[in-house]
């Protein structure tokens, strides 16, 4: 196993080094062991000690080139274990490091702070790890299990009011349930925000890989027609022709309507949902012009990787700029570091593990100006690799301990 901290990402670009070296450090001053919940790194306010669940979705590949793996899976399990039938099939949203519901959104099973995305969010994360790392234990570990069959039946059936799959409040005004990750008063009687339908659509397509997987193929079905049910819903009622964009809220009436709140549509682009190109690029111009206009940092965190997922790599090297600056607000929020090295790794240097395979992918997508780079000790399987790219000229180093195949030959 791959020991913690030990990447290095060195480039012709002393400006991309530095912001590099910084996100780095910054990400493992985040990371902790010792403590009773185990191996975890913060993932939510910098002052909480504690972790929530969309924010270790997101920090989940960046942590795991950290050599964080274990961290990363024991939050994961947290969560999945912490979901249970008092608290309507909702789990800890935020846990502490005593290994405790966080007790600024907890005051007991019948109140506490719960955003519906985060089930489905947790789901596809499992799926992520499992494929970047090859650990079955994401597709047999019991508390695992249970988490993805309770999020696709009992949870599902429980918030979906109507029937049509997707999930609704069924409180208005609490904080129990509320149907996004936007946490804006403007929106606390709303039944759902767009980002709710985008991460359901999502959980549900991981949830079918997961239980074809572990060849439950009842299940694995019902998953791929749920997620084409929503699909279908996303095209056919929330796209607005006229104006050529997505509606972003279900309103207390159930009519849908347009909303000047940027976060509601990320997550189409960030989960990568929408497959059609032209309704693609009207979400990437529009989250592109708003973001000059100055959103959150949590926001502009998922800005790079979504813009690079989406084919467009001089944005996303724009935002990362961003990113990094020293300049920027609240640049120590966690989020904002673990997904900085997301991106130089995964996304710029294009390094694409397939674990259950022992396969890596690899497909830079560098800025004008960059020659060449070199990642040392990338946690892969059970050890590292090393990988230099000059020029179209590709070298990798298996320190893994078994056979891998890297664009398709075998090392």
């Amino acid at each position: 196993m791959a020991e913690k901290g030990r990447i290095e990402f060195t480039t012709s670009e002393e400006f991309w080094n530095r912001g590099f070296a910084w996100a780095k450090e910054q990400a493992l001053a985040y990371s902790h062991e010792g403590d009773l919940v185990g191996k975890w790194y913060e993932a939510a306010l910098p002052d909480r000690q504690a972790f929530c669940m969309r924010d270790v979705a997101h920090h989940a590949k960046g942590a795991e080139a950290l050599g964080l793996r274990e961290h990363t899976k024991n939050m994961l399990l947290r969560f999945a274990q912490s979901v249970a039938e008092s608290r309507q099939f909702c789990g800890f949203w935020e846990i502490d490091k005593d290994y405790r519901p966080c007790p600024v959104d907890y005051a007991g099973d019948q109140d506490f702070w719960y955003n519906l995305p985060a089930n489905f969010d947790v789901t596809d994360a499992c799926y992520r790890m499992y494929r970047m790392t090859g650990d079955r234990d994401y597709l047999f570990q019991s508390d695992f299990v249970r988490f993805y069959q309770t999020t696709v039946e009992e949870y599902a059936r429980l918030w979906d009011r109507d029937g049509d799959g997707l999930l609704e409040r069924r409180y208005p005004g609490s904080r129990l349930g509320i149907p996004s990750y936007c946490e804006d008063s403007r929106f606390m009687e709303a039944q759902a925000l767009i980002d709710l339908l985008a991460i359901e659509i999502r959980g549900y397509r991981s949830a079918e890989a997961l239980f074809g997987c572990r060849k439950d193929q009842e299940r694995s079905a019902r998953c791929r027609a749920t997620a084409h049910k929503l699909e279908q819903l996303l095209y056919e009622q929330w796209w607005d022709d006229e104006e050529q964009m997505f509606y972003k809220v279900k309103d207390k009436e159930g009519k849908l309507r347009h909303s000047d709140e940027i976060g509601h549509i990320l997550s189409l682009s960030y989960y990568q949902v929408v497959e059609d190109g032209q309704k693609s690029k009207a979400v990437l111009d529009i989250l592109d012009e708003e973001g000059l206009k100055g959103i959150n940092v949590e926001s502009l965190s998922h800005y790079p990787a979504l813009f690079y997922r989406n084919g467009q790599p001089q944005r996303g090297e724009k935002w990362l700029k961003e990113l990094i600056s020293p300049d920027l607000f609240r640049r120590e929020y966690p989020e904002v570091s673990y997904a900085a090295v997301e991106t130089f790794i995964y996304e710029m240097a294009g390094i694409h593990p397939n674990g259950p395979e022992a396969g890596i992918r690899i497909a830079p997508r560098l800025p004008e100006g960059m020659n060449w780079f070199r990642i040392e000790n990338l946690p892969f399987l059970n050890g590292e690799i090393d990988v230099y790219w000059k020029s179209g000229s590709l070298s990798v180093t298996n320190r893994t301990g078994q056979a891998i195949t890297v664009n398709g030959r075998k090392l």
